[in-house]
């Protein structure tokens, strides 16, 4: 009987200590909190891999795991890690809201953050399109509070200390903005095994996209799946990205 995998390619997950899964806010050091990640392989293991200690019945492995991938922001480079499906949690739980002044929930036509992210369909391709990594948005839109006691007034010469809470976004994790340069597609080998389970899903269709390195003050680029991109911008902008300019504009 084959495996059967919890997370699909192109799919948002993260490390199940990530502190949006359990509150609205981040609490302590912003560095700590692992990254939103998007699932670029899943694998299984064979009925070989040991996933129990014989010696006291432990459990201390899995048969599916994943790769998954995230953006470094300080070295502005994409990373990849392996990791078991059990320490993985789906980016639906999470309590995330919008940035301030953006319409709120007594709006008609108002649409969770969760919502909108759910719907996200993959880019579609189209060279030098601008196209956006899908994490983008819950990345920026990271909420950490903070308390410290404040003195805020004197009253006979008694000062009045009061809690004071504040908010600040977390931004680690976000992605630039990438243009479209590179199509191509991964034929794939050794997908399954000899009796006809499946070993491993991959990414069948990578787009090549670029970007500025501000790390290493040079333009980078890469080759990420298709699933993992987004061509609808997460933040609406004074000029659309990708406004289709009048053909007499060109001319002019």
């Amino acid at each position: 009987m084959s495996l059967k995998n919890r997370f699909g390619i192109g799919d948002i997950v993260t490390f199940k200590t990530h502190p949006l899964l359990y509150d609205r806010f981040i609490k302590g050091d912003g560095k700590l909190v692992p990254p939103f990640m998007v699932v670029k392989e899943v694998y299984f293991e064979d009925k070989k891999k040991k996933v129990v200690d014989t010696n006291n019945g432990k459990t201390i492995g899995e048969r599916i795991k994943y790769t998954c991938l995230f953006f470094d922001d300080n070295k502005s480079e994409f990373n990849e890690v392996i990791v078991y499906e059990s320490m993985l949690m789906g980016f639906e739980k999470f309590y995330i809201s919008r940035m301030d002044g953006e319409k709120n929930e007594e709006d008609s036509d108002y649409e969770s953050v969760i919502d909108e992210v759910c719907k996200y369909k993959d880019s579609s391709y189209k060279y030098g399109n601008i196209v956006y990594f899908k994490t983008k948005k819950l990345e920026i839109l990271k909420k950490r509070s903070s308390v410290k006691n404040e003195s805020i007034k004197k009253e006979n010469d008694e000062p009045i200390i009061e809690k004071r809470e504040t908010f600040q976004y977390v931004v680690n994790y976000s992605t630039p903005e990438f243009v479209l340069c590179g199509y191509k597609e991964e034929l794939g080998e050794d997908l399954f095994y000899p009796n006809g389970n499946k070993k491993k899903i991959i990414s069948k269709i990578l787009y090549k996209v670029k970007w500025f390195n501000s790390h290493q003050m040079k333009f980078s680029e890469q080759y990420l799946p298709m699933k993992s991109l987004i061509d609808v911008q997460p933040f609406i902008t004074l000029v659309p990205h990708n406004l289709e300019l009048d053909k007499k504009d060109l001319k002019s």
